[in-house]
């Protein structure tokens, strides 16, 4: 097999795991539940150690972080930060972003109670309606694991799923 072959062989692969994921958080109908859904699928499937969400303080947000607060499985692993806050780390607004070197920056999204031994990072934002509200984030003691080159476009289609889900249960 040549590269091209290779990639596309990881997508595919890629994109029947995320569909996984999005059969188990179809039949959801609590934000607690469509992140601890989340979480697992995202950790059995792609075996990713260190899964955390970091929400913005705001109004619209609050519905999520009261649902995640009121989780055993995730209210360890949940971080509040300022919508200022939130724009410096992340200023490409809802894309997602890969990376593996400077991470000191992004230290500021990890949960204040855990901290975990990471080498790269995927910071995926997802939205209530046209908003960002936070970004479910994911980590790896492996530098090679997320690369800024990496495309996105699966992480996106789960994140616009996630974000549907959302504005639907906020209504």
């Amino acid at each position: 097999m040549d590269k091209v072959e290779d990639i596309q062989k990881i997508n595919k692969e890629i994109a029947v795991k995320i569909n996984k994921i999005e059969k188990r958080l179809a039949p959801v109908r609590k934000i607690r539940e469509l992140f601890e859904e989340l979480f697992a699928g995202i950790e059995s499937e792609f075996a990713i150690p260190f899964v955390w969400l970091t929400l913005i303080e705001s109004e619209k947000a609050a519905p999520v972080i009261a649902a995640v607060k009121s989780s055993e499985k995730l209210k360890n692993r949940l971080n509040i930060v300022s919508a200022d806050l939130f724009a410096q780390v992340l200023p490409s607004g809802d894309k997602p972003v890969l990376a593996n070197k400077d991470l000191q920056p992004y230290y500021r999204l990890l949960p204040p109670s855990n901290k975990y031994f990471i080498k790269s990072l995927a910071i995926v934002p997802f939205k209530i309606g046209n908003d960002v509200v936070g970004s479910w984030n994911n980590g790896d003691a492996v530098s090679e694991r997320y690369l800024p080159d990496m495309e996105t476009d699966l992480v996106r289609k789960l994140s616009a799923y996630v974000s549907g889900r959302l504005t639907e249960m906020n209504k």
